[in-house]
Formats: structure tokens, C-alpha cells, sequence
């Protein structure tokens, strides 16, 4: 049986982001899925776990426009001996108030938190 160590729900969530890390912008990866915790990006070229480096999700309904920002650490790789997605996934190490709760809500509203549970 598998156990599951992960800390928040994680929601399927398709959207592009930016992530610069070593000096070097990476834009236009998907993100698959997403947590209060981290996120998991497809890249074919997935950095060394502990890269450090800064994330960046737009958000857009029409004209209103929300952004989440994020310092990350890769922690962890997935490649062809994986035989899953090419991709990593990163772990929020700082995360703004405003970002926190823009996640929040993107969350709850994909269905990870149930009614009155509170991650923040």
C-alpha cells in the first residue's frame, strides 16, 4: 500500500508559469497540479533538486488579473526512469500574503480543501 506524505491536497490545475532560477528564465511550463504546499511543472529539462528559484503564476478572469509569487525549491525530478511526466516539483520556501491567499482560493475552488478547513 502507498503511503502519501504530503502535507495539503494537491488539486489538477493546468496553467502556465515562469520560473528563473541560476540567473536563467524558464517561461511557459504547465503546471499539472497544485497544493498549499508546491506544485508539480512538465519541463523536458527538469533543474537539481535544492535549485532555488522564484515562481510565477498569472491568473486572468476577463480583465481581472492575479498573480502568485513564489520563492521555490525544486524538490524533487521526474524523468524517463520515472516512466511519469518529464518535470519537478517545487516546494514554497516564501510565499507573500497575497500570493498565500490567491492559492488559497484556487485551492478550495478545485476542490482540495473541504468546507471551513483552513490552510492559511
Amino acid at each position: 500500500m502507498k503511503t502519501e506524505k504530503r502535507r495539503h491536497p494537491r488539486v489538477d490545475f493546468a496553467v502556465q508559469a515562469s520560473f528563473e532560477a541560476e540567473g536563467l528564465v524558464r517561461m511557459d511550463h504547465r503546471c499539472e497540479n497544485i497544493s498549499m504546499s508546491g506544485l508539480f511543472l512538465r519541463t523536458d529539462a527538469p533543474l537539481p533538486v535544492g535549485t532555488l528559484g522564484n515562481l510565477k503564476i498569472v491568473l486572468s478572469c476577463g480583465e481581472d488579473r492575479l498573480e502568485v509569487r513564489a520563492e521555490c525549491k525544486v524538490s524533487r525530478v521526474m524523468g524517463a526512469a520515472s516512466g511519469k511526466a518529464f518535470g519537478m516539483g517545487l516546494e514554497y520556501v516564501s510565499l507573500d500574503p497575497d500570493s498565500s491567499i490567491t492559492l488559497y482560493n484556487v485551492v478550495k475552488y478545485q476542490g482540495g480543501l473541504d468546507q471551513g478547513e483552513s490552510e492559511l
